[in-house]
């Protein structure tokens, strides 16, 4: 699922502020954040609860956010969202039993919702300035 957020920026606006920022905010959360990038562009990777039992429940929370300043706007394009732990779940949970489904579904509104969150904090983060 693709998903793009854009936003006014000032024109000395600081990419590396907001994934410092960002990072600070998610990492808080409990999520492993890795950035890439410079300071036009920048890749920041959110990660928590992948892999392991959560890959079989659903449960893990996962997406890319790739960050670039384009005429005056940020541009917050999202793409890699962790959605095989999900599917599995699914799978697993309609054949096997029941437990894994639901988990699944509450993964999948969840991961929906990232996003969204992120965006949110973005717009905290520039408020701030």
């Amino acid at each position: 699922m693709a998903n793009t957020f854009m936003m006014n920026v000032p024109v000395n606006f600081d990419l590396r502020y907001l994934g410092q920022r960002l990072r600070e905010i998610y990492q808080m959360k409990g999520y492993v954040v890795t950035m890439a990038g410079g300071p036009t562009n920048l890749r920041i990777q959110f990660e928590k609860d992948c892999g392991g039992i959560n890959m079989l429940l659903g449960l893990g929370k996962g997406i890319t956010a790739n960050c670039f300043i384009q005429n005056g706007s940020l541009v917050v394009n999202y793409s890699d969202g962790d959605w095989t732990g999900k599917i599995v779940g699914l799978l697993v949970g309609w054949f096997l039993c029941m437990v894994p489904f639901i988990t699944a579904i509450i993964g999948c509104v969840q991961q929906s919702g990232l996003p969204g969150e992120i965006n949110r904090d973005i717009m905290q983060i520039m408020n701030g300035l």
